[in-house]
């Protein structure tokens, strides 16, 4: 990860003027950085069959709606049958509610967990709290999403890092693949849920600094980003009006719900002129990689992997067993209509 970091601050001065590379702040101009109103949460519910004498296991996750989760909490499900602990999944149904995951987190305690999984919604304002954990004895695991702090145990996720160096390698070609011409100025237009997560600011960061390494130079990244703030209805809406700006000929989007929004509202207006680059499987990706005609591809992630990895070492941990590996990359597929089996 050490090497991965170097490498991309090094791209970060080969590109010149990417403004906010490594940035949180303002990355590419000043945004400002809000979370939804009333983000409703799901409170913790058995997904394994419950036990006297079993340890517990109890996971906070940042999003609990769409099939990208469902397959983490699948994995989870299947960890925790095969290791003999009980599994609590509880989590907000809008990603960014930092506050009510905190909550959350504070009541796993109180309900006496042996072990603690999270997928932070926000990197940086949750430290203080799994530090506290970590000082109660409590094993924490991060999953999905990477903390701003080593008060965690064990981690599972992408290397979002080289996830964003596959993206924008992968979106010269779809835009190239598109008739785009290297001489053409044209925008390249950035989709976001938030930017309080690391998973996604590594993403950016990446990305951005390959893109004016493997790009033309008139091709551009615009400065200004869609953030839905994990809202689906936002997401489509702001899809809808980039899609009237005709000098925009791609939109990266980062996470399963942007990408999710970017593609359907694509496939609606028929714009098989444009490019796409995405996150996930959600329904409407599997649409467009069977259909075929779009200039579309996706990074598929390993969730289930995640999951099962997560609840094995948690298992593990509240056993005060040792893990063998600390964090550990579960690995991605770029995917797109020529390799897509589904």
């Amino acid at each position: 990860m050490k090497k991965m970091w170097a490498l991309l601050i090094s791209a970060c001065i080969l590109a010149g003027g990417v403004a906010g590379c490594g940035s949180q702040a303002e990355p590419q101009g000043t945004v400002t950085q809000k979370v939804a109103e009333a983000p409703a949460k799901q409170d913790f519910k058995a997904v394994t069959t419950v036990k006297s004498g079993q340890k517990n296991v109890y996971a906070v996750v940042k999003a609990m709606n769409g099939n990208y989760w469902k397959k983490v909490i699948a994995g989870m499900k299947k960890a925790g049958e095969e290791n003999g602990v009980n599994v609590y999944v509880g989590g907000v149904n809008k990603d960014g509610n930092w506050e009510l995951q905190r909550a959350m987190l504070i009541d796993a305690q109180a309900k006496k967990a042996d072990s603690i999984i999270l997928g932070a919604a926000d990197s940086m304002r949750l430290t203080e709290t799994t530090k506290n954990l970590r000082a109660d004895k409590l094993p924490v695991v991060l999953v999905d999403t990477m903390m701003n702090t080593e008060d965690y145990d064990a981690s599972y996720m992408t290397n979002n890092l080289a996830a964003g160096a596959e993206v924008a390698k992968k979106m010269v070609e779809l835009l190239k693949e598109s008739g785009v011409s290297e001489d053409e100025e044209i925008t390249v237009v950035m989709h976001v849920s938030n930017l309080a997560s690391r998973t996604i600011s590594e993403r950016l960061d990446s990305t951005i600094a390959n893109w004016y390494n493997l790009a033309p130079k008139k091709w551009k990244i615009s400065k200004a980003y869609l953030i839905n703030y994990g809202d689906e209805q936002t997401a489509g809406e702001l899809v809808e009006k980039t899609l009237q700006d005709k000098s925009v000929k791609g939109i990266i989007a980062c996470n399963n719900s942007s990408t999710k929004a970017t593609i359907a509202a694509v496939m609606k207006e028929g714009r098989k002129d444009l490019a796409v680059m995405g996150f996930d499987l959600s329904e409407p990706a599997v649409a467009a990689l069977k259909d075929g005609s779009y200039h579309f591809a996706t990074i598929a992630q390993n969730p289930e992997k995640m999951g099962y990895e997560a609840v094995k070492a948690a298992a593990a941990l509240a056993n005060g067993k040792a893990v063998s590996e600390r964090d550990v990359n579960t690995g991605i597929t770029i995917m797109d209509a020529k390799n897509f089996k589904g």
